[in-house]
């Protein structure tokens, strides 16, 4: 019997993805936990936090929090769309690999 593999998604061949640093100024629309719980449980991205100054000021966030993404195209246009839809600016920066060379 066949079982269907629920590691992948999207077939075989997995899409290219990099590294990016996010950058979102966060404008008092939406709540930073609510923010961070959309992009991990509803778009599948894994995240890590970089850098957060975050005021709250009557349960609304304002500030900016920078985030270091794997993600692929597609997911960068669902992302920025999000983004978009509650008005936060946001700032793609590629993330370079440097190769250590051998001495």
């Amino acid at each position: 019997m066949i079982y269907p593999q629920e590691t992948q998604k999207g077939g075989f061949f997995q899409k290219p993805t990099k590294e990016i640093i996010l950058e979102i100024e966060l404008n008092g629309k939406i709540r930073f936990d609510i923010l961070l719980y959309t992009i991990y449980n509803h778009y599948k991205i894994s995240y890590k936090i970089v850098n957060a100054h975050i005021e709250y000021l009557n349960g609304n966030n304002f500030g900016n929090v920078k985030l270091l993404l794997k993600i692929t195209d597609d997911e960068i246009d669902k992302i920025e769309n999000y983004l978009g839809e509650y008005k936060l600016m946001s700032c793609k920066i590629p993330v370079l690999q440097q190769t250590k060379e051998a001495s």
